[in-house]
């Protein structure tokens, strides 16, 4: 079966500036006469020295490295003659974030609020700073395709300022995803969740959660898929099941609990929902995957129905005709196969699974004759286009992959192809024409083709231009 394969909804953030951002002072922040809890901080010459440097570090057209230096190494003296001054491990922790050392920061604000608890909103500010100044530094390496640059900088920015704020953890379970590191991204969204869903500020913008809330939805669902693709399937239906406590009209979200059902072996749960989503006015894409589904559930004949409706409103979809295909073989319906078979080949011609679909419905209705022609020409194929695959983009366009296998053509031989994408209502929106080169015969070889458009693409068909 071809699946349709669906994007993150979602897409990775960009320019965005946290609120809140103010700027901290050395020393300042808590009382610095009467009562106080703690170790109250003080100046000393050391103490200064690092001030001044962090001053003119900020200031610096070349990124400030030698006055953060200068001012770790001052912080680092006051700190061995006064180890009880807290001003020494705040100004340590400030040089520290300059020198992109988050780890050490870290430590060291921890061990300047222990020393005075009343730095807790000055260690805030500097934490929530260095947050928002890597999180918006990780954007362009991600945007660029570095992603293990863009994880380091969005890792670094939850170290700091960790489990506070969702945007860098939604990044981040977009960014490992994309690196293929599966959990890590299933963490990621299940920490910003927690965070979307329990706010662990009560002074928070209320503009800013109101957001939040917009976004959730997305991230609950990027999570459940997540899930249901590392096989974690209890874990993923109750993901599922709240999302669709707020969004039960959603056929995408139904048709991936379905088949997480099904996978689960809990077909009748899955069948009911199949037979609400059957009735249900459908966008393609939904109903390739209630066709997919009930064919992997093995109702064949339900399946047929659901990729019959795809093939009608687009008779050129290649994967419609060709999965409608299947499920009428799969169901014993060779009269209907007859007539499937033969539109297959008309659309699929250089593919040989096209004539083994049509010659099987010929055997079964009796014209065995004409059958052996059918696989015949199958078998006599120059070359071979198999396997394409969809795969869509959630903004527009998307790309397919095809292989090209050369069969008896000479070695040099150009062939032309062009890839036809179709939109929601199974109309042409593109086309994008690939040049092959045959090699030696029975070698596989991938070809994409990618097309920029702001429509989306439910199918493709293959055309060969030269041959």
């Amino acid at each position: 079966m071809n699946r349709a394969r669906l994007g993150f909804i979602a897409a990775v953030a960009s320019g965005l500036a946290a609120g809140g951002c103010a700027s901290g002072g050395g020393g300042g922040g808590g009382a610095t006469g009467g009562e106080f809890e703690g170790y109250a901080p003080s100046d000393n010459t050391h103490t200064r020295t690092a001030q001044f440097a962090l001053l003119q570090a900020g200031a610096a057209e070349d990124g400030g490295e030698a006055r953060y230096r200068e001012a770790l190494a001052a912080a680092t003296t006051s700190i061995g003659q006064e180890a009880d001054n807290p001003l020494g491990y705040m100004l340590a922790g400030q040089a520290q974030i300059g020198l992109d050392d988050y780890v050490a920061a870290d430590s060291l604000f921890d061990k300047a609020l222990d020393l005075y608890p009343a730095y807790a909103e000055d260690i805030r500010i500097e934490r929530e700073r260095a947050w928002v100044e890597t999180f918006n530094a990780a954007i362009p390496p991600i945007d660029a395709g570095e992603l293990e640059e863009g994880i380091r900088m969005l890792e670094k920015a939850e170290m700091i300022f960790g489990r506070q704020y969702p945007e860098a953890l939604i990044n981040l379970g977009m960014t490992y995803n994309m690196a293929g590191r599966t959990d890590d991204a299933i963490d990621a969204f299940g920490a910003a969740l927690d965070i979307m869903r329990n706010p662990p500020h009560e002074d928070l913008d209320s503009a800013r959660v109101a957001g939040w809330a917009e976004r959730e939805w997305s991230v609950a669902f990027n999570r459940a898929q997540l899930l249901g693709q590392a096989e974690r399937y209890d874990e993923a239906l109750a993901e599922y099941e709240t999302y669709l406590s707020d969004r039960p009209d959603d056929a995408v979200a139904l048709t991936n609990m379905a088949a997480l059902l099904v996978q689960s072996g809990m077909q009748d749960s899955a069948q009911a929902i199949y037979g609400l989503l059957e009735s249900a006015d459908l966008e393609l894409r939904e109903l390739m995957n209630v066709g997919t589904g009930l064919y992997t559930s093995e109702e064949f004949e339900q399946a047929a129905d659901a990729f019959r409706r795809i093939a009608e409103i687009s008779p050129d979809s290649r994967d419609a005709v060709l999965n409608l295909g299947l499920s009428l073989l799969e169901a014993e319906a060779w009269d209907e196969l007859l007539a499937v078979g033969e539109r297959l080949v008309e659309i699929d011609p250089f593919n040989p699974y096209s004539y083994r679909l049509h010659g099987q419905a010929l055997v079964r209705t009796g014209a065995e004759q004409e059958a052996v022609t059918v696989l015949e020409r199958g078998e006599d194929l120059e070359f071979h286009l198999d396997h394409p695959q969809l795969v869509p983009r959630s903004g527009g366009g998307g790309t397919v992959t095809f292989q090209f296998i050369n069969k008896s053509l000479d070695r040099g031989t150009t062939v032309d192809v062009r890839v036809h994408f179709l939109g929601d209502d199974g109309a042409k929106i593109g086309h994008v024409d690939v040049r092959v080169t045959a090699s030696e015969a029975d070698v596989v070889e991938e070809h994409p083709a990618d097309l920029t458009s702001s429509e989306g693409v439910t199918g493709y068909y293959l055309e060969v231009l030269n041959r």
